[in-house]
């Protein structure tokens, strides 16, 4: 592989987790509303508890309170607009704008141009032109969009490389940090008046992660806490589960080593990818769920730290 700038590396490395990261959170505020149309007559203090859980899901961002009609329209204005959250999808997509902008010349004129109408639905809202709730449904055919555009323009070289391993190493973090603070609490046997709301919540688990879908063609009708755990993290076809990206990482940094000195970060990826492949009964059979979500989170952490040591300092 040719040799790339490391600015320009990192550049396009964040460029992937901002978008991927502005799309996840895009998906999950949809998930967050429909349940609270679903829900909010037989369990309105569960969909109250459904938005303040935004807050650990994506740690850092402000918390939000107030009941199921301030708290849903709170929350929309803070993880969709909100300026002083770090997290909010119109931070991601300015920060991945600017990464943009400066590796201008690896990106194609349609991605350039999508993430700037992306840019632009946001701005309108950022300045009151349009409400939260209108906005989201455009914001995220336009995020899509960018995902779309770039899977059919950008060439496959070492530009693609860096931004693939972005996407996916935000990708596995996310989907482990949603499992880690959603999926325990549905553990329990439910009550059988709760049961309507316990598949209600289980099913938003499966779509925050955009495998619904994928997760009824597997298992069907049956839906288990423990079935939802397995797929979202074993199913290596399912494109949003955790060994799916543990499986592009562990091919993207063999992309860039090409056969040389087997790197930090490819160990580490190599050992999460085994433990993925060859220990998943041991892991399903743990009852310490939010621990294991948590240490892998911790892993893809680290593996981030390698990769900036290894190709982004100057």
């Amino acid at each position: 592989m040719s040799v790339m700038l490391s600015r320009a590396a990192e550049n396009i490395y964040w460029m992937g987790r901002y978008l991927e990261r502005a799309s996840n959170l895009c998906r999950m505020l949809q998930v967050a509303e429909q349940l609270t149309v679903e829900i909010r007559g037989l369990a309105p203090e569960t969909a109250v508890e459904f938005w303040s859980e935004f807050t650990n899901v994506y740690r850092g961002s402000p918390a939000v309170t107030g009941d199921v009609d301030e708290i849903r329209m709170a929350g929309l204005h803070n993880w969709l607009l909100g300026q002083g959250n770090t997290l909010s999808v119109a931070t991601s997509m300015h920060n991945a704008r600017e990464n943009a902008r400066a590796i201008r010349e690896y990106l194609t004129r349609e991605v350039f141009e999508q993430i700037n109408e992306c840019w632009l639905h946001l701005d309108a809202g950022v300045r009151g032109e349009a409400s939260p709730d209108v906005l989201l449904g455009q914001v995220q055919q336009a995020v899509f969009g960018i995902g779309g555009t770039i899977g059919r323009t950008l060439i496959r070289d070492e530009a693609w490389v860096f931004l693939d391993l972005g996407v996916m190493l935000e990708r596995v973090y996310r989907v482990l940090m949603l499992l880690r603070h959603r999926l325990p609490p549905l553990m329990a046997t439910p009550n059988d008046i709760d049961i309507p709301v316990h598949h209600a919540l289980l099913r938003c688990v499966l779509r925050s992660a955009g495998s619904l879908e994928n997760y009824r063609r597997v298992h069907g009708a049956g839906l288990t806490p423990r079935q939802v755990w397995s797929f979202l993290f074993f199913d290596s076809q399912s494109p949003h589960s955790v060994a799916f990206g543990v499986s592009n990482l562990e091919g993207d940094l063999g992309e860039i080593e090409r056969g040389g000195v087997l790197t930090d970060a490819a160990r580490q990826v190599g050992r999460l990818s085994s433990q993925l492949r060859y220990e998943s009964q041991d892991l399903l059979g743990r009852h310490d769920f939010a621990a294991v979500c948590q240490g892998l989170a911790s892993d893809i952490e680290r593996i981030h730290e390698s990769l900036t040591r290894l190709y982004f300092t100057v």
